[in-house]
């Protein structure tokens, strides 16, 4: 018995070691860039999540004279809009929230590298009257799990930017 499954976790181990799977920081594809200036006055959420995949991806931030490259994020807006609503009693039951943020980047002579974009994420979820405060804790979690999309996303642009 101790063999086959010796057998299947060798074997699973060959399967994944022959993948493109990695765990987090061990990519071969990461960000052609050393430094960054983050630049994000109007986006303070997404600015968190952009300078934690910065850092996961070897990244540093340094001062915009410094930096090989500035990420430029603007106009962070949340958006909640109502889905659906119960035939019977007219109470909200679905609800979207939405992030839509600019970026752009800049190479260090100041060459525009990405021009301004504007990227939306959309996610809904169950409004739950009989529980307010699980629903605004879910509303809170998905704001911030939408910002963490934003900022893979943005790395991933990155990644495809020749420098």
């Amino acid at each position: 018995m101790s063999g086959r499954i010796s057998i299947i976790v060798l074997g699973l181990a060959c399967l994944l070691g022959c993948s493109d799977w990695y765990l987090r920081g061990l990519r071969t594809d990461a960000v052609a860039i050393e430094s960054a200036y983050l630049s994000a006055g109007s986006a303070p959420k997404l600015r968190a999540a952009v300078q934690r995949e910065l850092s996961y991806n070897g990244v540093q931030l340094a001062a915009k004279k410094d930096a090989q490259a500035t990420i430029e994020l603007t106009d962070e807006t949340f958006d909640r809009r109502v889905l659906s609503v119960d035939s019977t009693s007219g109470k909200v039951r679905e609800v979207e929230l939405g992030l839509e943020v600019g970026f752009s980047v800049r190479g260090k002579d100041g060459k525009l590298l990405v021009p301004p974009e504007k990227l939306t994420w959309l996610q809904n979820f169950v409004f739950d009257e009989s529980s307010l405060l699980g629903t605004i804790e879910k509303a809170s979690l998905i704001k911030r799990e939408l910002s963490e999309d934003a900022a893979q996303t943005i790395i991933l642009r990155l990644e495809t930017i020749e420098f």
